[in-house]
């Protein structure tokens, strides 16, 4: 009953207290704590009670798991700043995609970056928040045969690799992917992990990239298919 109430809870007006959809006086969690302490991320609260309330109207059938899930990550960032931006930075980029109409605000990934801190590292980043320092290896249509790349093979989606391992694929023509180029350094951070996944699959993590040469950002999965899927 309690995550029920929770759930409603995103679709209200903000309260008196501070911008957050929930009553900053009740405020009783680290996460909800942190929000109503943080002007940015009270304003992302309330931005994401009018996206979910936009996005239901569409129909889709997973917004309530959406829902349902981020409230789950939330509360597992425990007050955590990095980890509650990358939360709603992935939620508001999936319910922008459902039909709601306020995109991700452009700021939030330079908070990120400030928050989550970007070594060099090699490797990808493992926890929400989280983000690393890596240059682009390659990018290429989704599909295509190793043959020379005309522009209309990115009709069919787009696909990016990294210097740390890391990839992102989309089934749509990505003008922030097909202008970066090998070699350009970017900051890649973690702002998803998949739930309900079976074990030893890991597919559909999101990661949020800058390219620091062209100063495009995008959010994308690093498969073609969510966890469980084909």
């Amino acid at each position: 009953m309690l995550r029920f109430l929770a759930l409603m809870m995103l679709v209200l007006p903000a309260g008196a207290a501070g911008a957050a959809s929930f009553d900053c006086a009740r405020a009783s969690t680290a996460d909800e704590t942190a929000i109503c302490a943080d002007p940015l991320l009270s304003d992302l609260d309330s931005l994401l009670g009018r996206s979910y309330a936009e996005a239901k109207i569409g129909g889709f059938d997973d917004v309530r798991t959406l829902a349902r899930d981020f409230l789950a990550d939330r509360t597992a960032c425990r007050g955590r700043r990095a980890c509650l931006i990358s939360t709603y930075l992935a939620v508001l980029d999936q319910l922008h995609d459902r039909g709601a109409s306020q995109p991700v605000p452009r700021r939030l990934t330079a908070d990120l970056i400030a928050a989550g801190a970007a070594p060099d590292t090699g490797q990808l980043p493992q926890t929400v928040g989280a983000c690393v320092s890596t240059r682009v290896d390659a990018v290429h249509p989704r599909l295509g045969d190793g043959g020379p790349i005309r522009d209309s093979d990115y009709d069919s989606g787009t696909g990016i690799e990294f210097g740390n391992g890391g990839y992102q694929v989309s089934y749509d023509r990505e003008k922030a992917l097909i202008t970066s180029r090998p070699g350009d350094p970017v900051t890649m951070c973690l702002v998803a992990i998949p739930h309900r996944c079976p074990p030893g699959d890991d597919r559909g993590r999101f990661y949020t990239v800058t390219n620091q040469r062209t100063h495009a950002t995008w959010t994308l999965a690093d498969s073609q298919h969510l966890c469980g899927g084909a």
